[in-house]
């Protein structure tokens, strides 16, 4: 079964980088490419110690992806947007003094955190990176997050691309500094949906990409978490290989991919209350200040979770854990239907408009398109923080829209 799979997984990623282009934001392309490598790293007999995954669970992974394409299908094939009628016009002099406003208070949530915890976990701070942040102040450091959007639009926009380029550096300076891994997984994935729109990728760019954030794993490892002899034996026992020291960098990605599909499959013979959604909305609920309502059925079920794991340190589950825990097997199949649909729609608008779309529409098909990208690790639209950016987003728009002209 293992080698039908396999065969099956190969053909799908041929197909898809066959041609010399590709369509990155296309959700299908995407989610075949993230889920295909992630069953791919897991089947191949390079690494012998995973443990084997029965036909029924195959089966409804399979089943997972196959209905997510269909979501997504039904909608690429069945709607269409029709020929743009409104180009909504932004001052550009005002997102780009919004931009500066918004990297400025990053750089000051960054100095208060500094003045509140000491130097920074880079910079010899005795804070493990994790722990180092303040509750209130936290939420002011991740507008980083929409500063990050509006700068590359305005590049892509060809207004004051130097100046732009200046403050990423320096904001991404910051991020190195404090230790955050995600916020450079956002970022690049965010110069990866902009180089996608209104044209397909080449390749080859992809392969660069690819080589890039290797390389971010790469500096992380180096100086952001440095793994004790103690949790490299423990690595070296999940991949039944030893993996020579000048490659341990490349250990982090493949962990992430293969023990997430170790863990959600570990998980389907555990039997658990449903939660009916609290913890796909958790995010929202926290954001809107009524977590406290679902997180005693969040806690019990993430206990459960952390009882039936193969190995305690290694904690996530895939987009399918939290569909799992809200609905059970039916959660996974009507939810990856729906994931699949919602991703689609929102896709043809940015396809049939590209820039000539609000920022509202990029910014929520980025977060869908970040969703898929990182579905193999975790619930992205789960996660807390999601809502006070996108109100940003929504101010800013508001603020810098200059006019809306018919477009022939």
């Amino acid at each position: 079964m293992n080698l039908y799979i396999l065969g099956l997984v190969i053909l799908c990623l041929i197909a898809i980088f066959f041609k010399r282009t590709i369509n990155i934001l296309n959700p299908i392309v995407l989610f075949c490419v993230i889920w295909g490598t992630m069953i791919f790293l897991y089947l191949i007999p390079l690494f012998t110690s995973f443990p084997s995954i029965t036909l029924r669970k195959w089966l409804i992974i399979v089943c997972a992806v196959g209905l997510f394409c269909i979501g997504a299908l039904l909608t690429t094939k069945l709607f269409h947007v029709q020929k743009i009628q409104h180009n909504y016009v932004y001052n550009m002099r005002i997102l780009l003094y919004t931009v500066v406003a918004l990297i400025s208070i990053v750089f000051v949530a960054f100095f208060v955190t500094v003045i509140q915890l000491g130097l920074p976990p880079l910079l010899g701070g005795n804070i493990n990176r994790a722990d180092y942040y303040v509750s209130y102040i936290e939420p002011f450091y991740l507008l980083v997050f929409p500063f990050w959007f509006l700068s590359i639009y305005l590049i892509k926009r060809g207004y004051k691309p130097t100046l732009n380029v200046f403050l990423i550096l320096s904001s991404l300076l910051l991020v190195f500094l404090k230790g955050n891994k995600f916020p450079l997984v956002f970022f690049i994935g965010l110069v990866i949906f902009y180089l996608g729109v209104d044209k397909r990728v080449k390749v080859g760019h992809l392969l660069y990409l690819t080589l890039i954030i290797i390389g971010v794993f790469g500096l992380s490892s180096t100086f952001i978490t440095k793994a004790t002899d103690q949790v490299i034996q423990a690595q070296n026992i999940i991949l039944g290989v030893n993996i020579p020291s000048r490659l341990r960098f490349v250990v982090d990605p493949i962990l992430y991919f293969t023990n997430n599909l170790l863990n959600i499959t570990n998980f389907f013979d555990v039997q658990s209350s449903y939660s009916y959604g609290a913890q796909m909305f958790s995010g929202v609920f926290h954001d809107l200040g009524i977590g406290s309502l679902t997180n005693r059925l969040i806690v019990t079920n993430e206990d459960l979770w952390s009882g039936n794991l193969q190995f305690s340190w290694l904690t996530t589950g895939s987009y399918l854990k939290v569909l799992y825990l809200d609905f059970g097997c039916s959660g996974i199949f009507i939810g990856s239907l729906l994931y699949g649909f919602v991703c689609g729609l929102f896709y043809v608008r940015v396809r049939d408009w590209g820039m000539n779309n609000t920022l509202i529409t990029l910014y929520v098909y980025y977060l869908l398109f970040l969703s898929v990208l990182l579905s193999f690790f975790t619930s992205y639209l789960s996660e807390n923080g999601l809502i006070y950016n996108f109100l940003v987003i929504i101010i800013i728009h508001i603020l810098s829209q200059r006019r809306i002209s018919n477009a022939e």
